[in-house]
């Protein structure tokens, strides 16, 4: 009777698929019912949408081939280990009963499987916990815009925030190791461009492989050079923005675009500020921003510009797609976003490390 009940009770796996099925079906159903997203986008979503993040995340990625190394001969060490204490401890189990089967290979590689696997899941469930609770936090508020695409749009202002955030970290980095921030652009002696101040910061943005390939003996243009600086760098590209450049932009064609460009009255040639000497306070000077025309390579030493220029006004300026402004980072590390109103005075003040003026709110 009791086996008969437990057999009741089991859970098939037609039964945990349908379970999953019904959870993701009322999800989709609350979203459209809110109308935070249409019937068609969660269709696309759910098919193919997440192959559109997996391509922009792979040029993301690097390897350490050293680690990669550490990990699998760790791996590799675990699961013999764990499949002679399997056997040693059935060995002793079949001493002592006649007829018993060894210990298989194959169970300590399926048991071995299983363990990693968990492992993965465990960290993909508190990735998906952390996500969920930003997206609830976040004063973004992505879901909450709903007119005229403002969904779209929120989402793709945090994402451009997020980018000058990951900037201004690496920055600080620098800084922390250099004495320093990286110099606007370095130029050798006759005053020809070498290296821009993003390629310093490779080794601070996760990318210290491919700052491995770059011979700083040579230009960035070089033809030993080329192929680092064609890299396609998602980190550097806002979203909305063009991912390359065009046939028409000349030389410039073949690198990959940078929508940020760094405040010349900081870093600027063979040039970058000792934070301690930004006397108008780090929380008061502009570092770095968004910029939406006259696009340069990232590899492209002059890409710093005045930001006195105007938000959205000049071509030599800051700016963005975003409706009424752009982000800017600020020496502190924090990114505002300034309306393209903002009075020329407070933004001369923002732009100056050293100028003494009032900046009062922006």
């Amino acid at each position: 009777m009791e086996s008969e009940q437990n057999d009741k009770a089991e859970v098939t796996p037609a039964e945990r698929w349908i379970a999953i099925s019904i959870s993701i079906l009322f999800v989709s159903f609350f979203l459209i019912l809110m109308g935070l997203i249409s019937p068609f986008r969660i269709v696309f979503l759910l098919c193919v949408g997440w192959t559109s993040f997996i391509l922009r995340t792979l040029s993301r990625l690097t390897i350490s081939p050293s680690l990669t190394l550490m990990f699998l001969s760790s791996l590799l060490l675990f699961a013999v280990g764990f499949h002679f204490y399997c056997r040693r401890i059935k060995g002793k189990v079949t001493a002592e009963s006649a007829g018993v089967t060894s210990w298989q290979k194959r169970w300590s590689f399926s048991l071995v499987t299983m363990f990693l696997l968990l492992a993965v899941s465990g960290i993909c469930v508190i990735s998906v916990t952390h996500q969920l609770f930003w997206m609830a936090t976040t004063q973004d508020r992505i879901f909450i815009r709903l007119h005229m695409g403002g969904a779209g749009e929120a989402a793709r202002r945090s994402t451009s925030k997020n980018n000058l955030k990951q900037i201004g970290l690496a920055m600080h980095n620098y800084h922390e190791s250099a004495r320093r921030f990286p110099m606007g652009g370095t130029f050798d002696k006759t005053g020809q461009p070498q290296h821009s101040w993003i390629t310093q910061l490779l080794p601070y943005l996760d990318h210290k492989s491919l700052y491995d390939q770059i011979d700083f003996n040579q230009s960035w243009t070089a033809a030993d050079n080329r192929e680092p600086f064609e890299t396609n760098f998602i980190l550097l590209q806002s979203p909305g923005m063009p991912y390359d450049f065009t046939e028409e932009e000349g030389d410039a064609a073949g690198y990959k675009p940078a929508h940020y460009a760094a405040n010349s009255r900081v870093l600027s040639a063979n040039s970058g500020m000792d934070l301690r000497k930004i006397k108008d306070g780090s929380s008061n000077t502009i570092l770095a921003g968004e910029v939406r025309s006259g696009i340069k390579a990232w590899g492209d030493p002059t890409n710093f510009r005045d930001p006195t220029e105007g938000i959205n006004r000049s071509p030599r300026g800051f700016g963005s797609k975003f409706k009424g402004g752009t982000h800017v980072l600020l020496s502190d590390g924090m990114v505002r976003f300034v309306s393209e109103d903002i009075d020329p005075s407070v933004l001369k003040a923002l732009s100056t490390p050293n100028g003494g003026e009032p900046v009062g709110e922006f």
